[in-house]
């Protein structure tokens, strides 16, 4: 498993720009963005992106709304230069999100853009309890995804013939983690997204706030 990482990895560091020069632009998301935004506590608050790429997300966030602490993290370390170039204002940082123990404080908000397509059942397990623990209470965690059968799950090639390991998550069981980590659902919102002329999928985009019955 642990090789299947390494080669996504190295590929999501080989095309850091071409990345950049494909989603910078994209407005699908934008509106659950603008909804994240404002189920936070504050206008103020404290972010953490995990999976930042270049930078895509946070820009629009901080866009939205200027005041936003956001602490931007990836893996990839051309990634990581892209992002700062694109969100001087964020925190940026070098960070595999299977490490989030190592951060020491607490955020209002966390979002994960399509970062457990890439991950394992077991470490997306564990992301999620991480990113509970990482909250505030009524603190707000997006998620998106590609809903799907775990076990077809495997290697893509893209237009550079490089591979990343995609891995589908089931919804069911995405819920079942959500609530089981004290993270109830908001929103569920299903946006298709056209790969190319004829191929489309349905992204999963999840926000939830972190309630703990007392």
């Amino acid at each position: 498993m642990e090789d299947r990482y390494k080669e996504t990895h190295k590929t999501w560091n080989k095309i850091a720009q071409l990345y950049e020069e494909k989603f910078m632009g994209l407005e699908l998301y934008h509106d659950t963005y603008k909804r994240f935004c404002a189920l936070l506590s504050r206008p103020d608050a404290s972010v953490l992106e995990i999976g930042c790429g270049p930078g895509n997300i946070a820009r629009h966030m901080l866009d939205l709304n200027p005041k936003l602490k956001v602490l931007a993290t990836d893996i990839s370390e051309n990634m990581i230069r892209l992002a700062k170039k694109n969100t001087p204002e964020a925190d940026v940082q070098l960070l595999d999100c299977r490490n989030l123990s190592t951060i020491n404080r607490k955020f209002d908000g966390i979002i994960c853009g399509f970062v457990i397509p890439y991950l394992s059942k077991i470490d997306c397990l564990k992301l999620i309890a991480d990113c509970a623990n990482l909250l505030t209470e009524d603190g707000v965690f997006y998620l998106s995804f590609v809903s799907g059968n775990y076990e077809k799950s495997g290697f893509l090639s893209g237009c550079t013939g490089d591979r990343t390991y995609f891995y589908y998550h089931e919804l069911k069981r995405i819920r079942q983690e959500l609530e089981s980590n004290h993270l109830v659902i908001v929103d569920e919102i299903f946006k298709e997204f056209k790969k190319s002329e004829t191929i489309s999928e349905t992204h999963t985009i999840i926000n939830a706030k972190k309630h703990i019955l007392r």
